[in-house]
């Protein structure tokens, strides 16, 4: 049946839907401008340059174990090795070239927190 002002009910869910939509729009583009500007603000970081130029992020194949050695690599975080590479670093080894080294998230969090200056 049609209200006295003529909205239906469909009408009724078109219009909240059509707000909603409006406000989820809405704060799409608010949460992207703001991750935007953080994210520039951390690239400007000196200390988070150093590390990005000291990695070498590739793809890894799913599945693939990490190869962290976490007591030497991060020795105030061990125990937080999930096993599963997600990225590769290239690594010196102190006896020829560096090698790639398959590492899982926590652990190349923990090796680049551990790296940074104090």
């Amino acid at each position: 049946m049609v209200s006295a002002t003529g909205d239906s009910p469909v009408r009724q869910l078109v219009a909240a839907w059509q707000a909603a939509a409006a406000v989820a729009a809405e704060w799409a583009e608010r949460t992207a401008a703001v991750t935007a500007e953080a994210f520039h603000k951390l690239t400007e970081d000196p200390a988070v340059q150093a590390v990005m130029e000291s990695w070498r992020i590739a793809a890894v194949v799913p599945g693939r174990a990490c190869e962290c050695q976490c007591p030497g690599s991060h020795p105030d975080d061990t125990g937080v090795c999930d096993n599963r590479a997600v990225i590769t670093r290239q690594l010196a080894t102190g006896r020829g070239p560096a090698t790639d080294v398959r590492l899982c998230a926590p652990c190349a969090v923990a090796q680049g927190v551990a790296e940074l200056p104090r």
